[in-house]
């Protein structure tokens, strides 16, 4: 699974992401998924190895998108607005649960510990509620998360171990210690 995001850091004058690609590979094939910021739209494109999903095209309104939320969280120094406000599920959600790409409404509340906020947004027309925890301070880095999809199976990441390291320089087998450091398993 691969999930690539293009959001502009200045949120102000650029609002929205101004592209999202998801690839799904399945024991079975894989399907692609894109969307490109046109106008006052998202234009979508799925690609689907299943024969009744077929390839789909379509104009989505511009929203928020969920998989832009946890970056939205880092640029804008922890901080999500909060209310409620139109949202575009995760193209991840919307194909293991079958569900047509849209616009959706939900609600985003915040809660706040000593070191710790967590957000919540549940929608309001799809039995679909995200959890995300992240640090109050900078760097602002992404806890854990957890996302209901309502089907009584709860999904939850929590961040073991972070490192800031020169990625592309260190690939070679003599770096595989560094995953260890992660707590990466092989």
């Amino acid at each position: 699974m691969s999930l690539l995001l293009f959001t502009p850091i200045n949120t102000k004058n650029h609002p929205f992401t101004l592209k999202s690609t998801t690839s799904i590979q399945e024991w079975c094939g894989h399907t692609f998924t894109q969307l490109n910021l046109a106008d006052n739209n998202y234009n979508f494109k799925q690609f689907s190895y299943f024969e009744s999903d077929g390839d789909e095209e379509k104009t989505i309104q511009k929203a928020l998108l969920e998989e832009d939320l946890m970056t939205r969280i880092r640029i804008q120094k922890g901080q999500l607005s909060e209310g409620k406000i139109d949202l575009i599920p995760s193209t991840i959600y919307s194909r293991f649960n079958y569900k047509k790409m849209d616009v959706e409404k939900a609600i985003i509340s915040k809660t706040t510990s000593d070191n710790t906020l967590n957000y919540q947004i549940k929608y309001l027309s799809i039995d679909r509620t995200v959890s995300i925890d992240v640090e109050k301070e900078f760097p602002y880095k992404i806890l854990g998360w957890s996302e209901d999809n309502g089907s009584g199976l709860i999904t939850t990441a929590t961040l073991k171990a972070s490192s800031n390291e020169p990625y592309w320089k260190q690939k070679k087998l003599t770096d595989a210690s560094k995953r260890e450091a992660l707590k990466l398993k092989y």
